[in-house]
């Protein structure tokens, strides 16, 4: 990794603790890629984001929404991550915030 390529993954860490500060649940990764900044996927984008969840103590794997398995990130105990997190954009801030929906 070069540095602008630590300074790329240190600013989606900082703009994803931000989002999710304290938050416990199951989160789709098409929601983080939104909550990271990016209006549109790439390997890049996601190999970005992947690292800085880990880092912020997310696991990634295949969940379940609505019925349907989905790749997401999940974080607390078992009973927690039954919690859903979803984005919801509010205004003109294309990021959104996070909402979480109890089962």
């Amino acid at each position: 990794m070069t540095s602008r390529d630590d300074a790329d993954l240190l600013a989606v860490t900082t703009q994803l603790r931000a989002a999710l500060d304290g938050a416990y649940g199951k989160i789709r990764a098409v929601d983080v890629l939104v909550l990271a900044g990016f209006e549109r996927p790439s390997y890049a984008r996601r190999k970005l984001v992947v690292a800085a969840m880990r880092t912020l103590g997310w696991d990634r794997g295949r969940l379940r929404f609505d019925g349907e398995l989905a790749y997401a990130y999940a974080r607390g105990s078992q009973l927690e991550r039954e919690a859903t997190l979803y984005v919801e954009c509010e205004g003109d801030d294309p990021r959104g915030v996070v909402a979480r929906r109890e089962p």
